[in-house]
């Protein structure tokens, strides 16, 4: 588990617990994004996924519990992506020749991940909209080190442009490209009449990254 960070749950037997686990995280990831951790109460995380409160106690701790593995299935793995010893990290590493492909395959597997738990950019972006109690445990325990990456991977990069005043700005601007076009998504489906979340508008706003990234990096040809 990144950063020694553990989400206490309790196993239950049977063949469905783990499709139930899901299912619950699925609900709660939701409920998060829309209310906050304060604003949700177990009770309304086990109705809405057609269980009892002392039911889901069976598969977590409590509310904080579940809390805590939303964000270790929702923001763990981008620490195999962008993270220390991340894929990111090899990219710098890489010849120039194959870091556009490898920083590609990077931008790929960050918004394939978002586009399946879409509601964590949300999550993040209501904690940070309401200054809520759980912002500097995201930030300090789960997002600043990916940051930290991003930034020492841009000062170590001999093709960036940017200085070392303005790499922080850099990455910041990747932070809103990213998760706004998920936590944006309503404001993007009435402002473009699309809908963000669809295959195809996946797939267009990776290319735009691609080319995003080709200026991010070296500047506009």
């Amino acid at each position: 588990m990144a950063n020694g960070i553990e989400a206490s749950a309790v196993e239950p037997s049977g063949i469905e617990s783990e499709s139930t686990r899901e299912r619950i995280l699925d609900v709660a990831e939701a409920l998060f994004a829309e209310r906050g951790l304060a604003g949700t109460a177990v009770r309304d995380i086990a109705r809405e996924a057609g269980l009892t409160a002392p039911s889901l106690y069976n598969h977590f701790d409590g509310k904080h519990a579940l809390y805590e593995a939303v964000l270790v299935r929702g923001v763990e793995p981008l620490f195999k992506i962008i993270g220390p010893g991340g894929s990111a990290e090899e990219a710098v590493a890489a010849t120039p020749a194959n870091r556009v492909q490898q920083t590609e395959r990077i931008l790929d597997s960050i918004m394939d991940h978002f586009s399946g738990h879409p509601n964590i950019a949300k999550l993040i972006q209501h904690e940070s909209l309401t200054g809520g109690e759980n912002l500097s445990h995201i930030v300090h325990g789960w997002l600043g080190p990916i940051v930290s990456t991003g930034v020492s991977s841009m000062k170590n990069n001999g093709q960036t442009v940017w200085n070392e005043d303005e790499q922080p700005m850099a990455v910041a601007a990747w932070i809103h490209v990213i998760l706004g076009h998920f936590a944006m998504a309503p404001l993007l489906r009435e402002l473009f009449k699309i809908d963000p979340l669809a295959p195809e508008q996946i797939e267009r706003q990776k290319k735009f990254l691609r080319r995003f990234a080709q200026i991010m990096i070296a500047g506009p040809e």
